[in-house]
């Protein structure tokens, strides 16, 4: 009975014995088969080829405007959309932007969330000058490129390098509001504090910051800017420096009933004379430099080889439209070189109106006569090549240029 017993055990012990084989060869095959299909469907990623990831953008000449920044589009870069890795996969992608000289070592940079191209705007553009540290109104060279990675930024790749050139608007802050008008006022110029000012002391606006006059000024005598002809203003633009001596420059603030009035005029020059008067609104400054009254042509013309006829003289378009006694302004083509302004349809004109100095500013500076006796000022250096409305004043004596 004992030895029935023990051969029925040993039976059971083999017939689980071979079942458990049998699982664990079920197992085996079901977990080799699961690998070998897995090896089937890895895939390697591996960056393209130099050449293949390529960036194209829609200009490469671009003058930034500050008229609805946030709406008009400057530039649109654009790429193929593939799958740059050899495999299907969701893509990081980031546009680089650094100057003309970097080596995108620490380059600004725009997240760029889906798509194959990204649109910046004219105000999109301009702070990325800005943080460039790009001076506004200079056109200048900045690179862009586009990086694209996978999944925590491995295997980044990079396309070819563009090249834009960017003209940058000014970001100007006022300091103070700017008036309407401005007059000046005191016993340094004809009106000797009397009302109403005359128009030769009326100030003309020469941008969106400055205003202007060319006027004969009383040696060591004071004046005040003021806002209307006919009484003093409120607030009046004087000076809160001690200005015991004669001054050629210095700080002057509104002062009214909202600021108290306070201040004193400002103090002209020892030399009686002809002085160019410049109050700046951005920085609170004003300027007073010698300078000579200039008549107003009955017309007026651009010469030079920045313009398309050279030196020849001036061309179809090459006429200036008076604006009224004393402005006049033109919208033309400029290239690389230099030009002077004449009244007359010649090759040269007598008076000829040049630059003050041989560096005046590219957008806009002071003009002087250029006449016998006095054959003075340089011809003028034109910005970057492009389309510019030129307005001169030769009440203030000055020329501005606007993309």
């Amino acid at each position: 009975m004992v030895s029935k017993k023990v051969d029925n055990q040993n039976i059971k012990y083999l017939i689980m014995k071979k079942f458990f084989k049998i699982i664990f060869a079920i197992v085996l095959i079901m977990v080799l088969g699961y690998s070998c299909a897995d090896d089937t469907l890895q895939s390697v990623a591996e960056a393209p080829a130099e050449g293949q990831f390529l960036l194209t953008n829609s200009t490469s000449e671009i003058v930034l405007a500050k008229k609805n920044a946030d709406k008009n589009i400057a530039v649109t870069l654009n790429w193929d959309n593939k799958s740059w890795y050899g495999i299907d996969t969701p893509l990081t992608y980031t546009l680089q932007i650094d100057k003309s000289d970097g080596v995108f070592v620490s380059p600004q940079e725009m997240a760029i969330a889906s798509g194959n191209n990204i649109s910046l705007t004219h105000a999109d553009l301009n702070a990325q000058a800005f943080a460039l540290e790009l001076k506004p109104e200079v056109a200048s060279k900045i690179k862009v490129r586009l990086k694209a990675n996978l999944r925590y930024g491995a295997v980044p790749i990079y396309s070819n390098v563009s090249t834009l050139t960017i003209t940058p608007y000014s970001t100007l802050i006022l300091k103070y509001p700017m008036p309407t008008e401005l007059y000046l006022q005191g016993d340094a110029v004809p009106s000797n504090w009397g009302t109403p000012v005359t128009d030769i002391q009326k100030m003309t606006q020469i941008d969106d910051h400055r205003f202007g006059l060319i006027v004969a000024l009383t040696g060591g005598k004071s004046f005040a800017a003021i806002s209307a002809a006919s009484t003093w203003s409120d607030p009046a633009y004087v000076t809160m420096e001690a200005n015991a001596s004669p001054q050629t420059s210095g700080t002057f603030e509104p002062r009214g009933s909202s600021t108290n009035w306070g201040g004193t005029p400002i103090k002209s020059p020892a030399s009686t004379g002809v002085y160019q008067v410049i109050f700046d609104f951005t920085t609170g400054t004003y300027s007073i430099t010698p300078s000579v009254l200039m008549t107003s042509p009955a017309e007026l013309y651009i010469i030079g080889d920045a313009t398309t006829n050279g030196w020849n003289a001036p061309g179809t378009g090459q006429k200036f439209t008076k604006v009224d006694a004393h402005t006049f302004t033109l919208t033309t083509t400029l290239k690389a070189g230099k030009y002077a302004f004449l009244n007359a349809n010649a090759t040269w004109s007598t008076p000829a109106y040049l630059g003050k100095t041989d560096a005046e500013p590219l957008l806009g500076g002071n003009l002087t006569l250029n006449q016998a006796p006095n054959w003075a000022g340089t011809s003028i250096t034109a910005p970057n090549p492009g389309n510019y409305t030129i307005t001169v004043n030769f009440k203030s004596g000055t020329y501005v240029l606007k993309p």
